[in-house]
């Protein structure tokens, strides 16, 4: 059956005399947590139930309108088993199994290290709490040290691997497609997947505060200085132009 054909509707900006009309076949999302939670049950079964959150609610139906392949990282262990078993037998692309839903999901893999270090170390002790304003610097080495560790053997490798599924699902089909990546989590993979493909269509949402330019160049002895300059550039450039509004 053929994928229905969709068109998105994109507000325009001060620049754009007309909203701009982008046809699409494919919805791709890319976010850290998947819209499916695969867990093992007391007598070791695979189960599954709904991932949780308000961007999951929101997204879930999205399948009802156009083809769409969730990209997400595996963050249980019931999640690692179902992505095993699908890269044995499709893959690497799951069918989400929650009722009436048409939906592929490509979950990623990290090592536990990884993982920890992109989630805990670096998205969430660090970004979460720069934009909201209430990062606490300090001049300690050791603080230092764990911050550059978490950026570099976390948070670069997270994005680096949600970018090369995302990178693979669109390679996957000639039809065209749009990649929506979700949240603070995944600020360096929009630049690793245009890489690979300049002119697709890309928009990236974020659901905490949006800080101004300073809030992440102050501290350039504590932060990543590959980190300032591309966080200090896409806060730059996002404000100077108007949010823009996808419509299915």
């Amino acid at each position: 059956m053929q994928p229905m054909h969709t068109q998105i509707n994109v507000q325009p900006t001060p620049a754009h005399s007309q909203p701009q009309q982008i046809h699409a076949h494919r919805l791709i999302i890319a976010s850290n947590r998947g819209p499916v939670e695969y867990y093992l049950s007391q007598g070791k079964t695979l189960k599954y139930r709904r991932g949780a959150g308000g961007m999951v609610t929101a997204l879930i139906d999205a399948g009802n309108r156009m083809e769409v392949t969730w990209v997400a990282t595996a963050m249980t262990e019931g999640d690692r088993i179902a992505l095993k078993e699908a890269q044995q037998q499709n893959d690497g692309l799951l069918t989400s199994p929650l009722r009436g839903q048409k939906m592929q999901l490509r979950y990623v893999a990290l090592t536990k290290s990884a993982y920890r270090k992109h989630y805990e170390g670096f998205s969430n002790q660090i970004l979460w709490f720069l934009q909201h304003y209430l990062f606490n610097p300090s001049d300690s080495s050791a603080i230092t040290r764990r911050i550059q560790d978490s950026w570099t053997n976390g948070y670069c490798v997270a994005n680096q691997a949600i970018a090369d599924a995302v990178i693979a699902e669109i390679a996957r089909e000639d039809s065209s497609a749009v990649v929506m990546l979700h949240d603070y989590h995944l600020y360096l993979a929009s630049a690793m997947i245009r890489k690979h493909h300049p002119s697709i269509v890309m928009q990236q949402f974020i659901h905490i505060p949006w800080p101004d330019i300073p809030a992440g160049i102050s501290y350039p002895a504590t932060l990543p200085m590959p980190f300032i300059v591309a966080w200090s550039a896409t806060i730059s450039l996002a404000s100077r132009q108007s949010v823009m509004l996808v419509t299915f």
